[in-house]
């Protein structure tokens, strides 16, 4: 996986500066948990021991945060943001310019269809997706830190929390990562041969018309259609289940056994209202930091496919291509 995405990096020649960016924004997402985590439990202290010049410093040392962290995630997705842009333009433009040195056997054996979909589908997938490196990355960071953070805070609650994220993530592996892969393959076939039957009919509408063969063209369109429709519904399905999983048996459940055991210790004077809270949001950035971990690793996965498959086709020899 890491392999086929650094040979990627290496046709565009821009990985440093793509590292450099990602590490920049890593932290931005921890950041927040941790801003807000601090502001409630100082806030909820505060209150409880009706401090009235405290919370208003609590408060305004809060807003300058969040406007600090906010500004600072806006400069580096400002950069950022092009910088992507460029990295898929210059592929694009690498990977055209690789398919036209190929002999005319060689690009007439490969649907147009399949051409379209590496120069379009293939090249957006390690860039433009919701989820992926990036955002792993920041995922990782916030899974981490606040991990430490939630321990130094109270380990009990840290062991609970860490209780129910660790089956979500194994049976999210088992239940939809390993099968991703192998289904985004198939979905990027499926598209390929939707596209080049909606080329075929576009390009031989005179011809269709002439020899009455507009509905033979059609049901072949949409026979490809509902074959793609059919793949991606058993990625959705995947998606859903992880989603379910996420939600109701570790996401909700894990909050009230937490919060039960949570309130007998604040009756019996071990923890505050404020620290429970602060604990809470650390709580969050775990759980938010291992979902959105998952569903990076589901969208790379899914990817890898697409990416191999502009490697294969970059790095071919073009004599033995041409041959």
């Amino acid at each position: 996986m890491f392999r086929e995405m650094r040979r990627l990096l290496k046709i565009t020649g821009d990985s440093l500066q793509f590292i450099i960016l990602l590490i920049l924004r890593s932290p931005v997402d921890f950041c927040m948990t941790a801003i807000y985590a601090v502001f409630l439990q100082h806030a909820f202290n505060a209150v409880e021991q009706n401090d009235i010049e405290r919370l208003t410093l609590i408060c305004v040392v809060f807003l300058i945060a969040s406007l600090s962290i906010f500004l600072y995630n806006g400069t580096v997705w400002s950069i950022y943001a092009p910088f992507v842009v460029k990295m898929e333009s210059r592929l694009r433009i690498k990977l055209f310019d690789k398919i036209i040195k190929f002999s005319y056997e060689r690009i007439e054996a490969t649907t147009q269809g399949e051409w379209l979909t590496q120069l379009n589908t293939d090249v957006q997938m390690p860039f433009s997706q919701p989820m992926h490196f990036p955002h792993a990355v920041n995922a990782i960071v916030r899974l981490i830190l606040s991990s430490i953070f939630l321990w130094l805070i109270n380990s009990v609650v840290f062991v609970w929390v860490i209780l129910f994220v660790v089956p979500h993530f194994l049976i999210s592996q088992y239940f939809v990562v390993r099968f991703m892969q192998a289904l985004n393959k198939e979905s990027l076939e499926a598209t390929a041969k939707n596209t080049n039957e909606m080329t075929t009919f576009i390009t031989c509408a005179d011809v269709a018309l002439l020899y009455d063969g507009q509905n033979y063209l059609l049901k072949r369109f949409e026979k490809s259609s509902l074959a793609l429709l059919q793949v991606k519904m058993k990625i959705i399905k995947r998606n859903a289940i992880n989603a379910a999983i996420a939600i109701l048996p570790f996401g909700l459940s894990g909050y009230l056994i937490l919060l039960i055991i949570s309130g007998s210790w604040i009756a019996q004077g071990y923890l505050t209202f404020g620290d429970l809270t602060a604990a809470f949001q650390y709580r969050g950035g775990i759980l938010m930091g291992a979902n959105m971990l998952i569903n990076c690793i589901v969208s790379i996965k899914a990817s890898m496919a697409g990416i191999h498959r502009i490697n294969e086709t970059i790095y071919a020899n073009v004599e033995e291509a041409n041959g």
